[in-house]
């Protein structure tokens, strides 16, 4: 055969190979999870008493929710949920790779005291998660940030009551909240809801071995900072 033919074929071969690799990066592309939002680089308080900033699990893959020890119904089963993920995370070799976040709603009496009392009573490992206090400002600015509501509502024995003043101080309450669960990749972004408590492991689980397996991106690339100033 004349050279110009094999050099024809290689030439061929050489764009069939190239279309593949554009496939495969637009298949990847594709299913590569949403962006939702950014988590703040804002301070907390973990259950140490030590300062810790949330930009501090920038470069680990994050599980994070918002709930409170108080709180009668929901919030247990989004722990338990989540000490499930850590354990099968563990079984997986990931937990140098994976952070566990859970962020108080109720700062006045989630003490870091209460919120170590509470995490050791469900045998949580405290290697790679945190229980995060903080001042209440903070704290609410951050459910802005992820969407969360989150309300007060006052109880005189089971009843509700308009404020707690009304009650000549007697009243407790709960705090009705958003029931879901955050997954954030290594630059701090929310990529996955999970339901909360009736989050199911494997699916999550999937959602979290994809953004392990994920390369980081240059800084170059990433999104511009959070506007809001830190709140104090």
């Amino acid at each position: 055969m004349p050279r110009a033919f094999w050099l024809g074929v290689g030439i061929g071969l050489l764009l069939v190979a190239a279309a593949g690799a554009v496939r495969i990066a637009l298949d990847a592309r594709d299913e590569s999870l949403p962006v939702y939002m950014t988590v703040p680089d804002w301070p907390f308080v973990d259950q140490e008493g030590r300062t810790f900033w949330l930009g501090q699990t920038r470069g680990k893959v994050v599980v994070l929710a918002m709930f409170y020890t108080y709180c009668p119904d929901i919030c247990a089963l989004i722990t338990a949920r989540m000490h499930e993920l850590q354990k099968q995370v563990a079984a997986e070799g990931l937990s140098d790779q994976v952070l566990f976040v859970s962020i108080t709603l109720d700062p006045e009496r989630d003490t870091p005291k209460v919120l170590r009392r509470y995490a050791q009573a469900r045998k949580v490992d405290f290697t790679n998660w945190v229980f995060l206090t903080g001042d209440p400002s903070t704290i609410h600015q951050l459910t802005e940030v992820l969407g969360i509501y989150a309300e007060r509502v006052y109880m005189i024995n089971g009843t509700p009551v308009a404020t707690p003043e009304a009650s000549a101080g007697t009243a407790t309450y709960i705090i009705n909240h958003t029931d879901r669960i955050f997954l954030v990749d290594r630059q701090g972004r929310v990529r996955a809801l999970p339901p909360g408590s009736r989050t199911e492991l494997p699916n999550t689980m999937e959602k979290i071995r994809r953004l392990v397996r994920e390369q980081p991106i240059s800084s170059a690339l990433l999104p511009m900072p959070c506007s809001l100033s830190i709140p104090f």
